[in-house]
């Protein structure tokens, strides 16, 4: 499977158990707000699955960075708050979807085959 993917989350359950889901792609991981805006800048991710609470700098303030970046990667935001606020100011800042946890391996799996078709489309670039 083609594709690289940055994990950003700051619960080491969820880093592992995204990992394995996603074994087949070129997956990178981070635990913080600023090492996945370091790591998205030097990696160039296709997409990014991004945790809403995490210390440092959060999702929402990363996924600001990440959309000023020259190739934006499509993002995937995930977290436990489903809060309507939450999720409206994310789909205000242009993410491709939002899962709310605990996630579901196929759910994560058919959210992202979607995210990358479209980014192999052309798409959101």
């Amino acid at each position: 499977m083609e594709g690289k993917i940055l994990i950003a989350d700051d619960d080491e359950q969820s880093l592992g158990s995204l990992s394995r889901i996603l074994a087949g792609y070129d997956v990178f991981c981070a635990s913080d707000g600023n090492t996945a805006l370091e790591m998205a800048g030097s990696e160039n991710p296709d997409l990014v699955l991004l945790d809403v609470d995490m210390p440092g700098m959060n999702g929402l303030e990363v996924l600001k960075k990440l959309a000023a970046m020259r190739r934006r990667p499509l993002v995937i935001m995930i977290t436990g708050d489903g809060s309507s606020e939450t999720v409206s100011k994310a789909m205000a800042q242009g993410v491709f979807s939002y899962m709310i946890k605990p996630l579901e391996r196929e759910d994560v799996l058919d959210q992202v085959r979607r995210a990358l078709a479209l980014r192999a489309a052309g798409g959101r670039d």
